[in-house]
Formats: structure tokens, sequence, C-alpha cells
């Protein structure tokens, strides 16, 4: 995928080097309704020799795919019409028109004397459409519907794939936790190449898991685990952000997060999210460094990340007061205390809490009765 296809996917402002480099793309492409889409997005002239020029090649391009569906259900048996399509499917998932992608997938998930496998090849191509434009609504309707249909007739590599679908949903909608465990899950037993490649993947699941395992679990499933270990040097500074974690050496870690940060922006699912996920990662590893400390001068943490006190003074001050770290600091001797919460306390006002809320819904409850 080239820079300018990641960049018009995220909807990001272009250069106008790469708006030509868009330009270009689209036109080989012949991509005329996504030529228009993408003209009112960033509010481009539309050159209307060329869009028309488009139209013409995607007009005649779909009744190709019409007479071959009318020739097949004339002349042919149903497996060939059902071909005929996934056909305008494909075709118009290629030149950007949703709706009209969207209603291709319908016409073949409603159709009678059809398997359950292809009702829910057709919605996971209608799923990969609403991925691409993040049609977050209607990826999460369809993606509902296709994990009733898995459930009832779904083979094993449909429902291995459409937990791939599920997972990268997640990321959208910044469900990074519950994203993490599909994607770990899924590291072993990966075919579903239509939405991402493997070393895609496996570093959706590595950051997505750097910011929710444990230690130990993070040693076991991601640093020995060999599916990962496989890809995972492939893939550039993500060996060093896993190990620099785990091994405790935090300027080295911050070095990483700064060097893969363009790497996270110019991915199509972490892109909307980089400045929570670098944040998020700051977060982890302060809160890392600062376990294993009562108190620590800010000149020796800083020097420990690689900082100066200034910028660390900021950070600590900035997560501190959002409640993320549990630590104070102390600008007269220039130190860090850390308070760790007293987790069974929390957990017994925690319990009084909702057993309050809970005597409250009974009373309302007997009164409704009563009444």
């Amino acid at each position: 995928m080239t820079l300018a296809q990641q960049v018009f996917r995220q909807g990001r402002e272009p250069t106008p080097e790469l708006e030509k480099e868009i330009r270009a793309t689209i036109e080989k492409g012949e991509m005329g309704p996504y030529y228009e889409h993408v003209c009112a997005k960033f509010g481009w002239p539309v050159d209307a020799a060329l869009l028309e020029g488009m139209k013409a090649k995607n007009a005649a391009e779909l009744a190709a795919l019409v007479a071959k569906k009318e020739d097949a259900e004339k002349n042919q048996g149903d497996m060939e019409v059902l071909d005929a399509l996934f056909d305008a499917v494909k075709f118009h998932a290629r030149v950007g028109a949703k709706a009209e992608a969207y209603a291709a997938c319908d016409a073949i998930r409603d159709r009678p004397k059809i398997s359950t496998g292809k009702r829910i090849d057709a919605l996971m191509m209608k799923i990969r459409v609403s991925l691409f434009f993040v049609d977050v609504a209607a990826c999460k309707e369809q993606l509902a519907e296709a994990k009733k249909m898995a459930e009832d007739g779904g083979d094993w590599d449909r429902n291995n794939r459409l937990s791939v679908y599920e997972s990268v949903f997640m990321i959208i909608n910044r469900s990074m936790e519950d994203a993490a465990a599909k994607l770990i899950s899924g590291v072993a037993t990966f075919t579903c190449v239509e939405l991402c490649t493997y070393p895609e993947f496996v570093f959706y699941a590595v950051v997505t898991n750097l910011l929710s395992m444990s230690r130990p679990e993070l040693k076991k499933k991601v640093i020995d685990g060999p599916e990962v270990l496989q890809i995972i040097k492939q893939i550039p500074h993500l060996t060093d952000l896993v190990t620099s974690l785990y091994e405790c050496e935090y300027a080295t870690f911050f070095r990483t997060v700064a060097a893969i940060e363009p790497q996270l922006l110019n991915d199509r699912y972490f892109s909307r999210h980089t400045r929570y996920l670098v944040r998020e990662l700051r977060v982890l590893v302060y809160t890392q460094f600062l376990d294993a400390y009562k108190t620590v001068t800010l000149a020796s943490m800083a020097e420990a990340f690689g900082v100066g006190v200034d910028f660390l003074d900021g950070e600590l001050a900035r997560f501190i007061s959002c409640g993320r770290l549990n630590a104070k600091v102390d600008k007269v001797a220039m130190v860090v205390e850390t308070n760790r919460p007293d987790y069974k306390s929390q957990k017994y006002q925690q319990i009084i809490k909702q057993g309050d809320i809970l005597l409250n819904r009974i009373q309302q409850l007997a009164r409704c009765v009563s009444i």
C-alpha cells in the first residue's frame, strides 16, 4: 500500500505531492465514485473530463458484469450466477461505490437457496467496505449478523477470519484490551489476508497487548511466543519496543516509541489513535518504573528515561493530575513519591457502592409491585 493510499484512507490532509499521487492512483484504478468522494472530502476541484471518462469506463465494465449475470441465469447454473453476483460486489468495492457495494452484498445475502457460508462471505465483503469507509454503525450491525450466522452454520475458516474482522473493528472503536485478547489468540491461525498482511496483524497484536498484558504473559506469549518470533524481526522497531519494556531499559523504550510513532500514524487502523497509544505507552512505562520505588529523585528518573528534568516534571504533573499515576512530585526536594492505592479498601468501597445501588433498585421494584 502506497503512502498516498494510506492518506486518503485515513482522511488526513495530503501535501500537493501526495495529492498528485492520489489522483494518479485513482485514475489508474478508474475509481470514478471514489474520486467524487475524495474531492468532496478534501475540497479539491473536480476534473469533469477525468470524472466523465472514469464513469464511462465504470459503466461499460458494469454492463459487462450485468450481461455475465444474465447469461448465467439463462444458460448456466446457480453457482455461476452467484459468482457473477460476487464479481459485481468486487467491482463496486474496487471503484469506491459504497452504497452500490452494500446493495450488491445484500442481494447475495437475501438470495434464496444459498448456503450459510456464502451469506457469511457476502457479509464479510460488506464489512470490509464499511471498514474502508470507517462506517462504524454499518460495520457493527453487519458483524453482529455475521457472528449469528457463523454460530448457526459457519465453518472454522470463516469463524477464524470473522474474529480478525471483529478485532480490527475493536481497534477502530478504541477497545484495545478486547482487541488484544482476540489478536494474540489469532496469531497462530491467521488466514485473513484480504484484510491485512500477517506482519500487520502481528504488529496490531503486539502493540495492543503491550498495553494490557502482565509481564509474565508478555514474556510467554510475545517475547517467547514462537509465532510472534517468526515475524517480529521483520517489523521495524517492534522487537526493541517489547524487549526494552520487559528488560526495564527505559531510555531505549522512549527512543523506540518515538521511532515507531510514524508507523502508527501511517497505519490504516492505528492512525486515528496514535496520540492515545503513545500516551498510554508512556503511562505504562512510568507506572512500571515507579512501582519499584517509594521515592526517587527527578534527576535519576530523568537520567533513566534519557530525557530532561523539566520535560519529565511536566509529563508526571500531567499524568498525576488526571489520576493516571499514583504519585506526587515534591518540587522542593525534587523527588517523586509514590502512593500506591490500597486495593482492598478500594474493592470494599466498590462493593458498598454497588450494594447501595442494588438496594435502591430492590426498593423501587418493591414499590412498583405494591402499587
